[in-house]
């Protein structure tokens, strides 16, 4: 078993759980994670997910996600020792021998490096303590073939999920949430307003802190990915639908931010990593789906349009930002405009040309000389310095990807880019350059007609002649 190091100190976080007398004590230098306290399981939550019994390993694997998310939070990053961290999870577990078998150690370590650009070791040992109970009354989903998707309210996954129910009919959907939005499991079948007949779980953990958490927080995409990965063993499911258009899936990896790890919690190489995770967990495969990989997110609410069903698309939520940063006197959940988020969905339904609630943004035009004069008139405070800064990195971002269209697709940056998300397999190697091609120049496409319909006084065109 190899174990990447960083130059950075260890820090070990221990997870402990209630009843465990002597064993809950957490050495000195160490940082205690209490399960049922810092990390508690939703029973009631979980039981959506329980289409067969959940087994000792099925909920062991959720706390897993839940301490490596907690510690992910909790450990916060440090600009003077750079982005990557060392840490190390201790882990009471009721089989130390499965936990440590090296291929499932080793798939664990190279999806959480992958995804988070840390430092990560895993220690299993043997545990006194009892897991949460959860009521395991079998919910059987009956005959049909069944898709897992995570659904996290975003343009995304609501065209996903449209263009699913017109392309495979026969599919019934599980989508997977965060209860914390407002979206509960559920224990029966849901209908969409499409029709859509489809079962929804969440998120069955709740998080408690002491201090502000890390706003990285990468593992958020390792926790989503393991809820979709036991929803579809559950399940039986056909495999797992990433809802993600090709810019917000590959975008980051080929124009990171500085010295950040990119957001790659739907990348096709995570993916990747996690079905192999999955394989050496349950001894099955699991295989995941990219179907908008090659495809811009225009393209994609075009494609709605053109079907007629994009109803319902401006309820989708896009924004990055805390709703602590959005105050205006509307007092009601709205986006900034201005983050990655924000600037993607702009652009993609500008090039839908659909139009959009006057009342969507804090800053809704963009057209203006600067941020300043962009600011609705009913925001609650002034432009801040953190508001330039995202709005800049926004630009960035866009214009990066434009201009990495005119790169040829046989520099080895594409080449790499291609390798990252397939790993060495020839056939998608070769069968994806084209396409990979054709998204960045749509992309280009897309971006120049939409910066210049600004205008060039413009603080988005401004920014860009800065580059």
């Amino acid at each position: 078993m190899s174990v990447e190091t960083s130059p950075n100190p260890l820090v070990t976080v221990r997870a402990v759980f209630s009843g465990e007398g002597s064993h809950s004590r957490v050495p000195s230098g160490q940082i205690r994670c209490e399960i049922g306290t810092n990390v508690s399981l939703v029973p009631t939550e979980l039981e959506a997910f329980c289409f067969k019994e959940l087994t000792v390993r099925d909920e062991e694997l959720v706390c897993l996600a839940g301490i490596v998310a907690f510690a992910d939070r909790l450990v916060r990053r440090k600009a003077s020792l750079g982005w990557s961290r060392n840490l190390e999870i201790v882990m009471p577990v009721a089989e130390p021998r499965f936990w440590q078998q090296p291929e499932i150690v080793d798939t664990l370590l190279e999806a959480l490096r992958y995804l988070t650009g840390d430092a990560w070791r895993f220690k299993f040992i043997k545990r006194a303590g009892r897991l949460p109970r959860v009521r395991q009354a079998e919910m059987d989903l009956g005959q049909g073939e069944f898709q897992v998707i995570p659904f996290s309210n975003g343009m995304d996954s609501f065209a996903q999920s449209r263009l699913l129910r017109k392309e495979r009919p026969h599919i019934s959907p599980i989508r997977v949430t965060a209860w914390n939005h407002g979206l509960a499991g559920s224990r029966t079948w849901l209908t969409d307003a499409d029709g859509t007949r489809y079962r929804r779980v969440a998120v069955p953990i709740k998080f408690s802190f002491k201090g502000n958490a890390d706003q990285t927080y990468r593992t958020r995409g390792f926790l989503f990915s393991v809820l979709a990965g036991l929803a579809a063993h559950m399940s039986g499911a056909k495999s797992i639908v990433i809802p993600e258009a090709g810019q917000g899936a590959l975008g980051p990896s080929l124009v990171p931010v500085g010295a950040e790890s990119p957001h790659r919690g739907s990348h096709p190489g995570f993916s990747r990593r996690m079905a192999a995770f999955f394989r050496a967990f349950w001894q099955k495969t699991i295989s995941f789906e990219h179907p908008q990989l090659w495809h811009t997110k225009g393209e994609v609410l075009t494609m709605l349009k053109k079907e007629n069903l994009h109803e319902g698309w401006e309820k989708t939520f896009s924004c990055s930002r805390g709703q602590r940063d959005i105050r205006t006197e509307r007092h009601k959940k709205i986006h900034c405009g201005i983050c990655s988020g924000c600037m993607l969905r702009r652009l993609a339904v500008f090039s839908a040309d659909l139009p959009e609630p006057a009342d969507t943004y804090m800053w809704p035009d963009l057209s203006a000389s600067s941020l300043e004069e962009s600011l609705c008139e009913d925001a609650r405070r002034p432009v801040s310095t953190n508001d330039w800064d995202i709005a800049v990195h926004a630009v960035m971002a866009m214009e990066d990807l434009a201009r990495l269209a005119n790169t040829p697709i046989t520099h080895p940056k594409m080449e790499n880019a291609l390798f990252d998300a397939f790993g060495n397999n020839p056939q998608q190697l070769a069968g994806g350059a084209e396409p990979l091609r054709r998204l960045l120049l749509a992309h280009q496409t897309e971006w120049r007609k939409f910066t210049q319909q600004l205008g060039p006084e413009s603080w988005v065109n401004q920014q860009i002649a800065h580059l």
